[in-house]
């Protein structure tokens, strides 16, 4: 059974409310789960049940295929570090028998299907290191707003450090 982490597009590809669409088991086929962490094969809105044994193991090579594309020089600590999931539960053999979290899915699924997947995982590891080490509050939302604000700082001091530079160097000669 093939599977693809990606985006799935709501408007195109719908699930039931209160689901989780992952990615595709192959052509329009998504595989979404329910509130239970349940998987299931969905086809124009309609679900079917899917066996768990069935789905972890193609699943593992589909968190390794989608992590790989966001952080191409390894990915176990990204993982782990940004999603804040135990490193021991992404090895393969464990991958295999237990999925990720479906909310986790979705992300890696839908960073990992943009043409700047090992930027953007760039972006979140660091706005993810950046929570953790000076995110100020008690909850995990209120320190990633503190990283949501450093990075808004960040982006005014580039505008400006970079003002009137030119994007490639000009040749003098």
């Amino acid at each position: 059974m093939p599977i693809r982490l990606a985006y799935v597009d709501p408007g195109h590809f719908p699930v039931p409310s209160g689901w989780i669409a992952v990615g595709f088991l192959g052509g329009a086929v998504v595989l979404a789960y329910d509130e239970a962490r349940r998987p299931h094969a969905v086809v124009d809105g309609v679900p079917a049940p899917l066996e768990p044994a069935e789905v972890n193991p193609a699943l593992a090579e589909a968190v390794e295929a989608a992590a790989l594309r966001v952080w191409p020089d390894g990915w176990t600590h990204a993982v782990s570090d940004v999603f804040k999931v135990n490193r021991r539960s992404l090895a393969r053999d464990r991958l295999a028998t237990v999925a990720l979290p479906p909310a986790v899915m979705r992300v890696l699924g839908s960073i990992s299907d943009s043409p700047d997947a090992d930027g953007l995982g760039r972006i979140m590891s660091a706005m993810a290191w950046y929570a953790d080490a000076y995110g100020e509050g008690s909850s995990w939302p209120d320190r990633v707003e503190t990283a949501v604000q450093a990075a808004a700082n960040v982006t005014v001091a580039l505008r400006e450090a970079r003002r009137g530079k030119p994007l490639r160097p000009v040749d003098e000669g």
